[in-house]
Parts: C-alpha cells; structure tokens; sequence
C-alpha cells in the first residue's frame, strides 16, 4: 500500500460501489445507493480503468493545476469493497486533460496534457518502485506524438487484445499511430470549420470511430481515413461525450451541452431512438453500463450523476432483473458531488 502524503490525505464519507466519478474539484465518489469520497487540493477531470489488471478494481486519476506538478494517482478499491487505497503517486508534470489506460499492460497510459497553452499527447510508463515505495517517480515517456503539432483533445486505445495502434484526435485530424513506432502513422482531416472535440472507438468494428464537431457526429474508416455515416444537429449546443453500446451493433449514446442524453441507430441517423432529459446543465458524459445494456450513466456540470434504464423494442427481457417498463425511466440521481462531473466509468 502507497504512503500517501498528507496533502493528498483521503477522506472516507461512506461504503459500496456501482459507478466512480470524478468532479472538476477533485472529489472523487464511488456509490451504490451510498456514497464513498476522496477530497484533495488538486482539480481533476479524467479517470480511467485499469482492464488490463483482472484481478482488482483500479483506477487511473489525473490532476489538472496550474500552479503545483501534476499527478497520476492509481487507486484500488480493498477486498471487502469499503476503502479506496492509492496504490501509486507519480508526478506528470504538466495539466492532464485526458487520461486512458492501456488495456493490456498495467504499466502504460496515455495523456494528452497542456504545456504553456499547447497541448501534447503522448503514452506514458509507470516507473518500478525500486523497493522504495515512499519516493514519488516521475512517469516515463513511452511513445509520444509530438511530431504532429495540433490541439489534441483525447487518445484512444485499440478496443480488443495487444495491439499497438491508438487514435489520437485533435481539433483539426484523428491521427492512428503506432505506439511503437510513432513515425508510422496515418492521418484524416476534419476539414473545414469543423473542429473535432472527443472521439469512441466502436468495440464491434475496428475500424470505425465516432467524433463529435460541435453539435454533429461523424464516423470515419480507419482504412481509408475518410468519413463515412454522419448525424447532423446530433444535439443544438456541443457534443460532449459519445460511447458505443458494448453489446448491441451501430448503436451509440451521445450527451450535449442542450442538456440531453440521445441514443442512435447509425444505420438510421435522421432522428434518435431515445431522448433522455435530467441534467440542469451541461451533460458532459454518458456511459454504457458494460453487462446490461439498458443501464446508462450520464453525468454533468450541475454536480449531478443520473442512471437510466433505457429499453429497446427488440429486447425480449430485461438481463439485470429489473422490472418491464413501457417508457424509459430515470432510475436514481446521485447528488453527492460539490461540482461539476467531468469524469466516470462503471464498475
């Protein structure tokens, strides 16, 4: 177990988990029905998985100061599930707007950072302790794309095995590279005014990822590198988030500055299959659940996290038990944060 230093000491409010969020104040909640918070002096907006460690629940956090050296915090979740324990400290001297974990090696991740007003992407490695796990290591430069100057905004990982290419999209292009050899890359071009701002790459085809240009998504072919099926005013403000449906085909949801959830058919992008409506403000994320699909996650910058149950026609029975519905439904918001929710994942 980490030392941790005391202006990063953790504050334990309750127990159990379900989903784990992050706000831009840096408070950390874990929660079932109850609530689970860590507060430290450092804002944050990104959390990711650790799915490469199969046996323990962990979490990569990234800070964002202006002032003091960022850092990467790796956070395990203890065996009787009622403590969250820092497994890892390391310094990441610039501000993290994007975190992602490799999902076949627990000892990389990828960034992208700010530096001066310009923003880098790059992957990272997690330094080996040396026997002295009261020292604070630097991460190590693995791989990085500095070749490329642009306005990244997210990295992405392949979706499935060990594989050396991620996606990183920026306002201007995605570029797919190779993190072993960042000089073999491949380039699209949004074009125009567009300007990209996050991506998801589609878990049933690999060669497919989902960006969002203002209210708008675009899906492009990663082996011609060129656009392919579009929604126009997906939302009437900025598109904020997109995930895939992890079980069901050519499905995704998408949260907006409007302050709605939508989920689409790609296959029918002229209207949504779904309107979800329970944020104040901004919905910054939305989130499948990975086991049942009609659990989604949205979070936004009214320090709200709402779960839905969203129902498809075709589904026959509901695979988490829960009771048939004819309409969607909101099932419980979580109100525990203090401020915006810029970041969340699902256990």
């Amino acid at each position: 177990m980490f030392t941790l230093r005391p202006r990063v000491m953790l504050v334990i409010i309750a127990i159990m988990s379900m989903y784990v969020g992050i706000c831009h104040s840096g408070v950390i909640l874990i929660t079932y029905f109850e609530a689970y918070a860590v507060f430290a002096p450092f804002q944050a907006r990104c959390i990711s998985a650790q799915t490469a460690d199969r046996e323990n629940n962990r979490w990569l956090v990234g800070t964002l100061s202006l002032r003091y050296e960022n850092e990467v915090h790796v956070l395990q979740l203890g065996e009787n599930s009622s403590e969250l324990v820092c497994q890892g400290l390391y310094t990441h001297r610039d501000e993290i707007w994007d975190i992602a974990a490799c999902p076949f090696n627990t000892s990389l991740f990828s960034t992208v950072y700010s530096r001066a007003g310009e923003t880098g992407t790059a992957v990272w490695k997690i330094p080996e302790s040396r026997g002295n796990k009261s020292v604070v290591l630097p991460v190590e430069v693995a791989a990085s794309l500095s070749s490329v100057p642009q306005q990244w905004k997210c990295t992405l990982w392949w979706p499935s095995g060990q594989h050396p290419q991620v996606a990183s999209i920026g306002t201007e292009k995605i570029v797919l590279w190779n993190v072993e050899f960042p000089q073999n890359m491949s380039q699209a071009s949004a074009g125009g005014s567009n300007h990209l701002e996050v991506g998801s790459w589609d878990p049933h085809d690999f060669n497919n990822i989902a960006t969002a240009s203002e209210g708008s998504i675009q899906c492009w072919d990663l082996r011609t590198m060129s656009s392919s099926t579009k929604i126009d005013q997906a939302h009437v403000l900025q598109t904020r988030h997109i995930d895939f449906n992890p079980q069901k085909k050519h499905l995704i949801a998408t949260a907006g500055d409007d302050s709605w959830i939508r989920i689409w058919d790609l296959r029918k992008p002229s209207s949504p299959l779904h309107n979800l409506l329970g944020h104040h403000h901004w919905t910054v994320r939305v989130k499948y659940n990975p086991k049942y699909e009609e659990l989604i996650l949205s979070s936004g910058t009214d320090a709200v996290v709402n779960l839905w149950r969203v129902i498809d026609g075709s589904l026959t029975k509901s695979p988490s038990g829960l009771p048939r519905g004819l309409e969607d439904s909101l099932l419980r918001s979580y109100t525990e944060h203090e401020d915006s929710v810029y970041g969340m994942l699902l256990l």
